[in-house]
């Protein structure tokens, strides 16, 4: 009789057909196995003995006496495979999570930089104006000395330099006082320039008619007439010479000034960087240094509209003896200078005098007309003008 295969009955052995002799087939099972999808658990079993073979048995024996589970349409797959795909795409999925917490820690890195850059940069005017904070008052006073130098006469310049110095002593990290004070000097030495060049024509006029009286000898009293040119010629070459003292003197302040204002900070406001710019441009530009058209370059392309490096320009075309063509230019700068701010009278005076150089003294005394009727205190324009009529006058 055959060994049960559950509590519940028996169902028929798996013995292929006309194999039931084979040797192969004798076994002896030691628990039963419960398959997917059964109708019902198998019960557990006892290892079956060995039993005598008999013509009907099976020789596999009675541990091949198990049910095949049911065979599942073709489109499903068993629950073991779904199982097993049910967990390879969690893993996916994993991964995917995995990735994607990588790039949002990146992007949060991201966030964080961009953040801490902004910052900086939002921070960096106030880091860099830290000690550039003045009182109200002292920027009011500094603009107003700004503004007399505009009418570029004397007394006017000295006192904007009185005040400058007052500001420069009160508050000594005030560089933008600083700046402007070699200004109003490099404008004091560029007028005694000036004053020089305007004596030193003088002096070449006189030579010229002592040199036309002594040879024509036309007038029975030549003799007193060449006598009185030499006492004028001697009284401009006594006034020329203490403006050559005056000159090295005043250089030598404004040279450890400029010292001074070479020696930059390493952060400090634009509006300083643009006044130290000018005053350095103004500087080379006034005593014909080898780079003042580069300064006045670089100060051209700081300024709101190219006021100040046109005056430099103007002032090197002078002091460095620059050729005609040179000159033209200038002068026609200068002109649009003027057009554009008729009470700088400084590009009056300098468009004056590089009328003189090239020889048109009608241009020159009419824009020294235009200052003196602007400015009445402008001595050295009143000055230009009365020699400017006195050579039209003269033989």
């Amino acid at each position: 009789m055959d060994a049960p295969w559950s509590a519940g009955g028996s169902r028929s052995k798996l013995v292929p057909e006309g194999h039931g002799d084979a040797p192969w087939a004798i076994s002896a099972p030691t628990a039963a196995v419960s398959l997917p999808d059964d109708d019902a658990p198998f019960a557990r079993t006892e290892p079956s003995r060995p039993a005598a073979s008999s013509p009907g048995a099976s020789a596999l024996g009675g541990g091949l006496d198990r049910p095949l589970p049911s065979r599942k349409p073709s489109s499903e797959l068993p629950p073991e495979l779904l199982g097993a795909s049910s967990r390879a795409g969690s893993i996916v999925i994993e991964d995917g999570n995995r990735g994607s917490s990588s790039l949002s820690r990146v992007l949060l890195g991201l966030m964080v930089l961009a953040g801490i850059l902004l910052a900086g940069y939002l921070a960096y005017p106030v880091f860099r104006d830290r000690n550039a904070a003045m009182p109200e008052q002292a920027v009011t006073e500094k603009e107003r000395a700004v503004s007399s130098l505009r009418g570029d006469d004397a007394p006017a310049r000295d006192q904007a330099i009185q005040s400058l110095k007052a500001l420069a002593t009160a508050h000594p990290k005030y560089s933008e006082v600083q700046a402007e004070l070699a200004v109003a000097y490099t404008l004091q030495v560029s007028d005694l320039h000036a004053e020089f060049d305007r004596l030193n024509s003088q002096s070449a006029a006189i030579k010229r008619q002592i040199d036309e009286v002594t040879t024509a000898k036309a007038s029975p009293g030549w003799m007193s007439q060449a006598n009185a040119l030499h006492d004028d010629l001697r009284a401009t070459e006594r006034e020329m010479q203490p403006l050559r003292t005056d000159i090295a003197e005043r250089r030598k302040g404004l040279d450890a000034l400029m010292e001074t204002l070479r020696a930059a900070p390493d952060v400090e406001p634009a509006a300083f960087v643009a006044a130290r710019l000018k005053a350095q441009a103004l500087y080379a530009a006034v005593t014909g240094a080898p780079n003042a058209l580069a300064l006045a370059e670089r100060l051209r392309q700081v300024e709101p509209q190219p006021t100040w490096s046109v005056l430099a320009r103007a002032e090197y075309a002078l002091s460095a003896g620059s050729p005609a063509a040179t000159l033209n230019a200038v002068s026609e700068e200068l002109g649009a200078l003027r057009a554009q701010d008729r009470y700088l009278f400084r590009a009056f005076v300098l468009g004056a005098r590089l009328a003189l150089r090239q020889g048109d003294p009608d241009t020159a005394r009419k824009l020294l007309d235009e200052v003196v009727a602007l400015n009445p205190k402008h001595d050295l324009a009143r000055r230009m003008l009365a020699q400017t009529a006195a050579g039209e006058r003269s033989p």
